[in-house]
């Protein structure tokens, strides 16, 4: 049996872990993950240097937790989307589940979901951690790529393995980001843009091309 004072040091560290977490995936998200020092984070989150070692280890362990802790999330909402495509499913659903499912958590700004977006276009780019991505996602993706390759039987391996790169960079970052470059010009000049379906058309007609 544990005593009041053991749960509440462990109430406090997992206080503090979940701190450092909101916080690196904040300033990863907006600045880069090469770009934020440790003592930044550690600074932004009112906590001594030493508790990204004894929380994670190192940065690139405190960059795996981030992921871990929102992968179940993502995973779910990918999964649902998935879920409702069947054998007569278009190219334009299948696309949709590629893109809604991030648009979803994008727009959860209550749970930071926009910066959990903009996280994954940073690990994305960098090329050191983002075969954490790819090992957190695995199950997924390879229910994206089973779903594309059968309503895009005229493409190779290889150009749809590019153009699936290709789109799920663009989804992350133009989702992710609501002051770069895409959503600004949007702002000044195609004010009401319905984002994501006009994502899901751009990304339709590059699956379409033979």
């Amino acid at each position: 049996m544990t005593s009041p004072l053991s749960d509440g040091r462990r109430a406090a560290g997992e206080a503090t872990r979940a701190r450092l977490v909101r916080t690196a995936g904040r300033l990863f998200a907006r600045k880069g993950i090469d770009a934020v020092p440790v003592r930044e984070i550690t600074d932004a989150a009112g906590v001594n240097t030493a508790a990204i070692h004894y929380h994670f280890g190192s940065k690139r362990g405190l960059v795996q937790a981030i992921i871990e802790d929102w992968a179940a999330e993502l995973a779910g909402r990918r999964a649902r989307w998935l879920d409702t495509l069947d054998a007569d499913s278009d190219l334009r659903a299948v696309v949709a589940a590629l893109v809604y499912p991030i648009a979803e958590l994008a727009a959860d700004r209550r749970r930071g979901g926009q910066d959990y977006v903009a996280f994954l276009a940073a690990v994305l780019s960098d090329p050191a951690y983002m075969p954490l991505i790819i090992d957190a996602y695995t199950e997924q993706t390879a229910r994206e790529l089973a779903a594309l390759e059968r309503v895009t039987p005229h493409l190779t391996e290889a150009e749809r393995m590019i153009r699936f790169s290709l789109a799920k960079d663009l989804i992350n970052r133009t989702l992710g980001d609501p002051k770069g470059p895409v959503r600004q010009w949007l702002d000044r000049h195609a004010t009401g843009a319905d984002l994501p379906a006009e994502l899901v058309t751009f990304i339709t007609g590059a699956f379409a091309q033979g």
